[in-house]
């Protein structure tokens, strides 16, 4: 090979980069690589350094594998949980990832676990704190407004529920609420129902992140169930808010 540009001007670094990034667009320097083969191999040399550098770069910015199946686990911080779900919105690579664990489970699910509420059609949930079986339908409800103690939490077989009850006007509140299961995929998308005093009701559904929102609820006695795709009911006692 020759040790000089057989053809000068010997072409430069950034005209040998745009030229790799786009040879139909230069014309003018892929005439010059036909005919110089020091240009040629320099080139050459660009493009396995620009390859190597790319492979050492791929998907560095991409949370890790651990870190996926953690966010789809719900157990990352609620910071982190953000930042990973605003990059999924990005970044294919990392969607599909989750996608393929997504289908993991749902297959785990359905192999070994397709039974797992066979016999449990109804789950009562209870008031963290409270002792077992004494919240169930039609004792005493809780009164929640006013208190300003932050989220209320129910727990029941693995199955936690909280309920953050802001005020939002005069006699009216504004429920935020989330569901976060052993087994999260089977609640997804369940039927989220809130029953006031007067029997009206309130329908939403339980997202991807088992979260969930009713606005401008009348302030009062209310009765909130979650109805699974399987079919399971949960229901935590009532509550005045």
């Amino acid at each position: 090979m020759s040790t000089n540009c057989m053809f000068p001007p010997e072409l430069d670094d950034k005209q040998l980069l745009t030229y790799l990034d786009d040879p139909e667009a230069n014309r003018e320097t892929a005439l010059h690589l036909e005919k110089c083969s020091y240009c040629r191999e320099k080139a050459a040399a660009l493009d396995r350094l620009q390859k190597r550098m790319t492979s050492r770069l791929y998907r560095i910015t991409c949370p890790s594998p651990v870190e996926l199946g953690e966010y789809h686990l719900r157990m990352l911080p609620s910071s982190q949980m953000l930042i990973v779900s605003q990059h999924l919105r990005e970044c294919p690579y990392c969607t599909r990832e989750v996608d393929q664990l997504k289908e993991f489970l749902s297959d785990l699910a359905t192999n070994s676990g397709s039974n797992l509420f066979q016999n449990t059609k109804v789950l009562v949930a209870r008031l963290v704190g409270e002792r077992d079986g004494s919240s169930v339908i039609g004792e005493p409800s809780f009164a929640l407004r006013g208190e300003g103690e932050g989220p209320i939490t129910f727990v029941v077989e693995g199955i936690v529920i909280v309920l953050d009850v802001q005020t939002a006007g005069e006699d009216k509140v504004n429920i935020l609420g989330q569901v976060a299961a052993d087994n999260q995929d089977l609640w997804i998308g369940s039927k989220v129902t809130l029953k006031q005093v007067d029997e009206s009701k309130i329908t939403d559904s339980l997202d991807d992140l088992g979260a969930f929102n009713f606005k401008q609820v009348i302030s009062g006695s209310i009765q909130i169930t979650f109805l699974s795709p399987q079919g399971v009911e949960l229901r935590i006692p009532t509550i005045d808010v």
